[in-house]
């Protein structure tokens, strides 16, 4: 008997060279398409993010120049009450996504998706109604500040539904929808306020209004892509959902509120130390930094929902590779940025803003620079955390980051002031990256249960019957 040599479907005789050839050359097509595929949704990230950042940046340039430095601060302090309402959006919702999604499987996106837009919307109406409550109280002891936050109640929804509509354009990959919804609200915001400067309307309430327009025609611009595909949803899954974004993101709150504390709540703590004023000055200083945080919020934004997918199926020892690597990256472009900002700082002041009091306090850039390095270095392992689901390191880093904050606020702000607080702010942020750094570098290999549609289901029906 002979031995026949195996042969391809045409006939030919397969040799072992040649089996070789053709795996190293699937293996090469496969890993350029999907270098070509991360490409394109990293650059439209960065495409998004930049517009978002730019409109942002000049917003603040605009706004310094052209109303008083008293006004600025002011409207610094209420947009920090939005930031800390947008923190909480996506801690409680948002940052919990794309794990849920990724483990519950592809055909669940829909019905989770419509069950995530209406717990939105609730979230919208009661933050909103907290921010009528607090008009009520300040109409009394801060007049100046009622009118300014009754704007933001009514702006609040639409700012609050586009931030979600465009995370879910990362979670859909459909990164072109958010950069085109980015656009349309970097044109709104910046032709805006210009018109309102030329028509001498420009004051704090219409700025934070404006806000609530452009964020609402971007919202629009997602929907009209086919992004949110509109559909009934149940009570059920709307609590079912609740459920499960409250267990991941319970320990996000907490990390989320010392991220603000640590990065907006500062501006509360100057002003209470060194007047409305000096809080406007240090929001004007952060103002050169912003760009390079929107940055690695950018990357942040394309990386994580398909982090979290690939450790679904890889297993956590690709975390924990991801969260090594990547933190040489974006401390590396954080320190760059940095320095040349830092080596530069009172030209580019003088130039920005042409307000004196501003150039005088470039000495301020230092904690705040340093600050932002401490923030960016753990940027990769948060993203390797939160793709499993492991958050609450995130609540104990942020706690011991206020804890130190305001230990030093209250011990270097009587005597140092505005830099007092910053540079306890700068050591806070450092001590915090170490503690998730750490946490991201020790996982350990753990299997990823996949949940399919059926157990999705029947998980459901358990919620349901506790209920």
């Amino acid at each position: 008997m002979t031995l026949e040599a195996p042969t391809t479907p045409s006939g030919g005789v397969l040799s072992g060279g040649g089996l070789g050839h053709s795996r190293r050359a699937r293996a090469f097509s496969a890993a350029r398409g999907l270098a070509q595929r991360w490409k394109g949704r990293i650059v439209l990230a960065l495409l998004d993010q930049g517009l978002g950042s730019t409109a942002n940046f000049l917003l603040t340039i605009l706004c310094v120049v052209w109303l008083p430095l008293e006004g600025f601060g002011r409207y610094v302090l209420v947009m920090s009450v939005s930031l800390l309402i947008e923190v909480g959006q996506a801690s409680l919702i948002l940052d919990s996504m794309p794990a849920v999604v990724a483990r519950y499987g592809q055909r669940n996106r829909r019905r989770l998706e419509m069950a995530c837009l209406w717990v939105v919307l609730i979230y919208s109406a009661l933050t909103s109604a907290l921010l009528l409550l607090g008009v009520a109280a300040l109409w009394f002891w801060a007049p100046e500040f009622a009118l300014p936050l009754l704007c933001l109640a009514a702006a609040n929804p639409f700012q609050r539904l586009y931030v979600f509509l465009r995370r879910l354009c990362y979670i859909r990959d459909r990164q072109q929808a958010a950069a085109i919804a980015s656009a349309a609200n970097c044109a709104c915001l910046l032709g805006g306020v210009m018109v309102l400067h030329l028509s001498g309307l420009l004051s704090v309430a219409n700025v934070l209004l404006l806000w609530g327009f452009a964020n609402g025609v971007a919202a629009l611009v997602i929907c009209s892509a086919g992004v949110l595909y509109p559909g009934r949803t149940q009570t059920v899954h709307i609590a079912w959902l609740v459920r499960q974004l409250w267990r991941s993101g319970r320990w996000l709150v907490g990390a989320a509120v010392g991220f603000w504390a640590c990065n907006w709540g500062i501006l509360p703590l100057v002003a209470a130390t060194a007047g409305i004023e000096a809080a406007g000055i240090v929001r004007a200083l952060q103002n050169l930094v912003t760009p390079i945080v929107q940055l690695n919020a950018a990357l942040n934004l394309a990386i994580l929902p398909r982090v979290a997918d690939k450790v679904v199926s890889s297993g956590q020892q690709y975390a924990r590779s991801f969260a090594i690597y990547s933190t040489a990256i974006f401390t590396a472009m954080v320190l760059v940025y940095v320095a040349v900002i830092l080596g530069e700082s009172k030209t580019i002041l003088a130039l920005l803003y042409r307000k004196q009091e501003i150039a005088a306090s470039a000495y301020l850039l230092w904690p705040l620079g340093i600050a932002m390095i401490a923030e960016a270095a753990p940027q990769g392992s948060s993203i390797a955390l939160l793709a499993m689901n492991h958050t609450r390191v995130f609540f104990f880093s942020r706690l011991l980051g206020v804890t130190i904050l305001l230990g030093g606020a209250v011990l270097l702000g009587p005597t140092w002031g505005a830099e007092g607080i910053l540079w306890a702010n700068a050591v806070s942020h450092a001590v915090g990256a170490a503690l998730l750094m750490v946490a991201a570098f020790r996982i350990r290999n753990e299997a990823q249960p996949i949940v399919r549609p059926a157990a999705l289901r029947q998980s459901i029906k358990r919620e349901a019957t506790r209920r």
